[in-house]
């Protein structure tokens, strides 16, 4: 069982990094590109970054697209 997590701002169904990184790992490698065509706020950027991966997501939600650039931003500089 893998419970949702809360991003604050986005909706409650939040995909955790836990679900989706076993499903990226299992569909790329390294250097590989990610498509995730309901991005919502960026779970699946922010795992593929931290596995080597790039990742384009497509969002309909202009605030939820935002809360992805800043969390995936965030992370990137957490991580540097």
């Amino acid at each position: 069982n893998v419970d949702t997590t809360v991003y604050p701002g986005a909706h409650t169904a939040v995909f955790p990094p836990a679900l989706i990184e076993p499903c990226i790992k299992a569909g790329s490698r390294p250097g590989d590109r990610v498509l995730d065509p309901f991005g919502g706020v960026g779970t699946t950027a922010l795992v593929a970054g931290r596995l080597g991966r790039a990742c384009t997501l497509i969002e309909i939600n202009p605030d939820f697209a935002a809360l992805a650039r800043a969390r995936v931003g965030l992370d990137r500089q957490e991580a540097a």
